[in-house]
């Protein structure tokens, strides 16, 4: 689980109810309530309680492919089983050892390792060995389902993984089946192709329809499983050869129903159930060999069947989250060394990114690290499918050439030579003093505006006249009219 990713609160949930009701199945087990037998209608009841808790394994399942209904085939994927093996053989190792010490059974090596391989350490074991089933197939699921070219092309897909993996228990005449046997392996690839299909397809939560549906599946098939047992006086229905009825996986299509939700979020709850969620694979290793360790007490104090059947309530919901807290104490190893993984795959960056980064040739372009091709007044984080990347170089620097140093004959070493001196820099020139102004004429205070006294303004100096001709005496006698004339 990552810290920081959104999650869906109202899948975690069901992830975990689901696990839960596979521990309460295996509580009802243990407290042999149906090994009385079956003589009136009063045990309706914990009939209609036991065919809910039925439904857990196609709630798992339906969750699981509502969650990876969008996953695709990577190398990285398959890296989630590293950390469920290691859950899975620590978590079993300890329910042995559980097994061997306080519940006083007896195991062979052989028998050991068999019930490591075949899923078989615990009663509850084998839903690990179907959830890992699922996680194994479940790209190349989302590829068939991403495949089909249209809904009703999904639809039809959806009714015919139904109809093989729920069908087959109960098509029974006489004790004979009409479909194989290997149709009951098709029933947790049919829940987790529901899932799919109403993650991608149911818009709204309908909330009244899908909670009357269950109602009326859970009472159909208590009234068919009281009526069938009551003439045999003992809890008989070939319905309960299998998990794989039609009325559980329709229970689990209700669940999922209505906690269904679009929203994600990151708060302290999301966190908390994420962690129960994830730690569904420890409880379900775990939850079996504590229900037996943990019954001798409860039958000791609750005497009445009647009540210990109720009980159970209480006690399922704090065994899961023991078990969940117990599988998160078993991965700290696991945490510590991937954390150190990280911190050595941390320093090498850092040192590759240290090192001298590759110069850029003449032909090369720099361009920046993102181009988007849709214009728009903002980008968003959803943009990034209309852009493109593209390597970015760095800028052009200068280039040096060294040549290596002739080597010294024998006897000689070379000697570093004092630096220069650096020249003393020169004087500034001081700056030319300015010229002196006259000092102005002081002005007389009092200005009159008028009479003899008032200011006459200045007026420029009118430029010297050029002086007159004066003719000479020739002319003016040769000007003066003579007697004649």
């Amino acid at each position: 689980m990552a810290a920081g990713k959104a999650r869906n609160l109202g899948i975690d949930i069901l992830c975990c109810l689901g696990v839960m009701m596979l521990l309460c199945l295996q509580y009802i087990d243990a407290i042999g309530y149906f090994e009385e037998p079956v003589a009136s209608w009063s045990y309706a009841a914990p009939i209609a309680w036991r065919m809910f808790c039925l439904s857990g394994a196609a709630v798992l399942s339906a969750g699981t492919g509502y969650i990876l209904s969008s996953k695709k085939y990577t190398a990285g994927y398959f890296k989630i089983f590293i950390r469920l093996l290691y859950v899975y053989v620590v978590c079993s190792l300890v329910a042995i050892l559980m097994r061997l010490t306080l519940l006083q059974e007896e195991m062979t090596f052989p028998e050991i390792l068999q019930a490591f391989l075949r899923f078989k350490t615990t009663d509850t074991s084998s839903f690990a060995g179907m959830y890992f089933g699922i996680l194994l197939a479940a790209p190349f699921l989302n590829a068939a389902i991403q495949g089909l070219p249209n809904r009703n092309a999904r639809l039809l897909f959806l009714c015919l993984t139904t109809a093989f993996g729920t069908l087959q228990p109960i098509l029974y005449i006489e004790g004979i089946y009409l479909l194989p046997e290997w149709c009951l392996g098709l029933f947790p690839v049919a829940a987790y192709v529901a899932g799919a299909y109403l993650k991608r397809y149911l818009k709204k939560r309908h909330i009244p329809v899908f909670l009357l549906a269950m109602l009326v599946l859970i009472a159909a098939e208590t009234a068919i499983v009281t009526w069938t047992s009551l003439p045999e006086q003992k809890l008989f229905c070939p319905w309960l050869d299998s998990l794989a009825t039609f009325p559980a996986f329709g229970i689990a299509l209700c669940l999922l129903g209505l906690f269904h939700s679009k929203k994600n979020g990151k708060s302290s709850v999301h966190r908390f159930f994420a962690g129960a969620a994830g730690g569904a694979l420890a409880a379900l290793l775990l939850g079996d060999p504590l229900i037996d360790i943990a019954m001798a007490a409860v039958t000791e104090r609750f005497p009445d069947p009647d009540i210990r059947y109720w009980v159970g309530l209480a006690i399922v919901p704090v065994l899961f989250i023991l078990c969940c807290v117990l599988g998160l104490m078993l991965q700290l190893p696991l945490l510590g060394i991937r954390s150190l993984l990280r911190s050595a795959e941390a320093e090498t960056e850092e040192d590759e990114e240290e090192k001298p980064k590759k110069k850029r040739s003449k032909g090369e372009v720099s361009m920046p690290e993102r181009v988007h091709t849709k214009p728009g007044p903002r980008l968003t984080a959803s943009d990034d499918r209309h852009s493109i990347k593209v390597p970015v170089t760095e800028p052009e620097t200068e280039l040096t050439m060294t040549q290596p140093t002739a080597e010294l004959p024998p006897g000689l070493k070379e000697v570093e030579l004092p630096p220069e001196p650096s020249p003393a820099p020169e004087p500034e020139p001081e700056p030319a003093p300015e010229p002196e102004l006259p000092p102005e004429p002081p002005k007389p205070a009092y200005k009159p505006k008028h009479g003899a006294d008032a200011e006459i303004p200045d007026e420029e100096p009118a430029a010297p006249a050029e002086p007159r001709y004066q003719p000479t005496l020739e002319e003016i006698l040769r000007m003066t009219p003579g007697e004649d004339d």
